[in-house]
């Protein structure tokens, strides 16, 4: 599941010509315009939209070429805003992770274009249920798939901090930050959406165990899912892990983040096969880091019934309480 959610009714400008969310340009314009900015002929006819991203519209379009491209906008200004951090992670890691990311050719505050890479999203969440349907299974070749995603953990989060210094923002938050900014939610949720007694207690009680919590902070890509995992698929043999998508979330933080959506998308079975390929590849796995992942997992119904109340999605508010409830 995606750490943030969007706003559709919000407006993004700053691409001369192209503007964002409640002014999506038609495929003529946004073809016009990044074929102009690219130097590259892009066919407008070839464009095909994703709305499925919580932080950007993607449209998917070929060169004349035959070069497939896509086109991200955000969907809101701090989406926007984001683009920069985005960016310079990008540029930290490219040489570092041993699968392929994205290679921009055109940055702008409105929109983002770079050469699809080859592959198929490992799996998608329905935008309503949020709800994860797989196009593969992630269990049945680890080999393929949960260990390279695993050894490009590792890199993520052993980048050197010298790499990360400059990233935009400012220094990074301290440890007692990443519990601290939890704590408010949770306060503000128990206000706001009436949490039941004991899943606040339990969380509260994960907040205050030093043992749970990281003595140092990371790089995290901060978003990794089945929908930001493409596989390949060969002519013979299964799929096998050929890039890692959307960097938009990436930030100093807790490792643990980078582990919760696996775990929401595939169980404990996921979590644990991720988990193990992890420690083999050389990170840490220290004690308690099952449970402090379990225990964020639970907490990210938190964090998606707030986006529901600040989006205007009672959807979403109904489906995470009813998940807290469960």
């Amino acid at each position: 599941m995606s750490a943030t959610a969007s706003s559709e009714d919000s407006r993004v400008s700053g691409v001369s010509g192209v503007s964002g969310v409640s002014g999506v340009p038609g495929a003529e314009e946004l073809a016009a315009y990044a074929s102009r900015e690219l130097g590259v002929t892009l066919d407008p006819a070839s464009a095909r939209a994703d709305d499925s991203g919580w932080d950007f519209r993607v449209t998917h379009i070929r060169a004349a070429d035959g070069t497939p491209w896509i086109l991200r906008q955000p969907r809101r200004p701090e989406a926007a805003d984001r683009l920069a951090v985005e960016g310079a992670v990008l540029a930290a890691v490219r040489d570092r992770v041993p699968v392929p990311v994205p290679d921009w050719r055109l940055h702008t505050p409105g929109l983002v274009a770079y050469p699809r890479l080859p592959g198929e999203a490992a799996g998608s969440e329905d935008p309503d249920t949020l709800v994860y349907g797989w196009s593969m299974d992630p269990l049945a070749h680890p080999d393929r798939y949960l260990e390279p995603l695993a050894r490009s953990l590792v890199a993520v989060h052993s980048t050197p901090p010298d790499r990360t210094r400059e990233l935009p923002g400012g220094p990074p938050a301290a440890p007692e930050d990443v519990r601290a900014r939890i704590a408010d939610k949770l306060a503000r949720a128990r206000t706001e959406l009436g949490l039941p007694a004991a899943r606040t207690r339990r969380w509260r009680e994960w907040l205050d165990d030093d043992r749970l919590w990281p003595d140092r902070l990371v790089l995290v890509h901060g978003d990794v899912h089945p929908g930001h995992t493409l596989v390949e698929r060969p002519p013979s043999g299964p799929p096998v892990l050929s890039g890692l998508l959307d960097w938009a979330n990436a930030d100093i933080g807790d490792p643990a983040a980078d582990f919760v959506d696996m775990l929401y998308a595939g169980g404990t079975a996921v979590l644990d096969g991720l988990l193990d390929a992890y420690r083999a590849a050389g990170g840490e796995v220290r004690a308690g880091l099952r449970d402090h992942i379990l225990a964020r997992g639970s907490f990210l119904w938190v964090h998606v019934a707030l986006r529901g109340l600040d989006t205007g999605r009672p959807a979403w508010v109904e489906t995470a309480m009813s998940r807290i409830a469960s």
